[in-house]
């Protein structure tokens, strides 16, 4: 049995299953007819950390002032996250910023002169290692002078396990793919030409944003949800045509 190179290039892109398969002819100048495909792998897991943003924000006609009510709040948080278990490793000063406040006119518009006031605002990034402390150690946060909240993140701690699973099951179903459409097709792959790898960040389970002076009567009921953790696998077969 003879092989002869077709004269005829296909690309197939694979897109989302939701969206279904999409094919498209080609034909490549000065190239070996080909085929394209484009394989996926989602990893879906449960989060198993969070991480919070939040700090203090303290406003006072005097500079020193302000810096001592940030400090004395501050201080007293991070002693409260570590007394709820978090680790000093955990912890991280995230921003800093002191910032003069300038009178404004009924337009809003800044009045040149003086600063009436001074604000001092400090951000904090914790992360929490077991997620059903979560709801706990932001009551316990806001309890303790947190005016300013950022955001909640979930994630998992075994990401870059998860990414490589991801992408194997990306490369075997781009495989797959390339040999179910070269069967419908009528033929032959050949040597394998180029692969390509792309990823995209892990969407995580869930992220709130949260606004400043928030109060709460009791500790808010935070779920981890779930995540997801996606790999494409581009892959170049050669192509021919069996001839009897």
């Amino acid at each position: 049995m003879k092989k002869s190179i077709l004269a005829l290039s296909i690309v197939i892109t694979l897109f989302c299953v939701s969206y279904g398969d999409a094919q498209e002819y080609n034909t490549i100048e000065n190239s070996h007819p080909t085929i394209h495909v484009k394989g996926e792998g989602v990893i879906k897991t449960i989060p198993d950390e969070a991480v919070i943003n939040f700090g203090v924000s303290s406003e006072a006609r005097k500079l020193a002032v302000a810096y001592k009510d940030n400090t004395s709040k501050m201080n007293s948080i991070i002693s409260a996250m570590k007394s709820v278990g978090i680790d000093k490793k955990d912890i991280k000063t995230s921003s800093y910023n002191v910032a003069p406040v300038y009178p404004r006119n009924e337009k809003g518009h800044q009045i040149p002169g003086s600063p009436v006031s001074f604000k001092v605002s400090q951000q904090l990034m914790v992360k929490v290692r077991d997620t059903s402390k979560t709801g706990d150690i932001i009551d316990r946060a806001i309890k303790d002078g947190t005016n300013i909240f950022q955001s909640i993140q979930f994630r998992s701690s075994k990401i870059d396990e998860l990414r490589k699973e991801a992408k194997i099951q990306a490369a075997k179903n781009a495989k797959a793919k390339a040999g179910l459409y070269a069967e419908a097709l009528g033929v032959s792959l050949g040597r394998l030409l180029k692969v390509n790898k792309s990823g995209s960040r892990p969407a995580p389970a869930r992220q709130t944003r949260m606004y400043s002076n928030m109060a709460m009567e009791a500790s808010p009921q935070i779920e981890a949800g779930s995540m997801e953790i996606r790999e494409t696998c581009n892959l170049i077969y050669e192509i021919y045509e069996e001839q009897n």
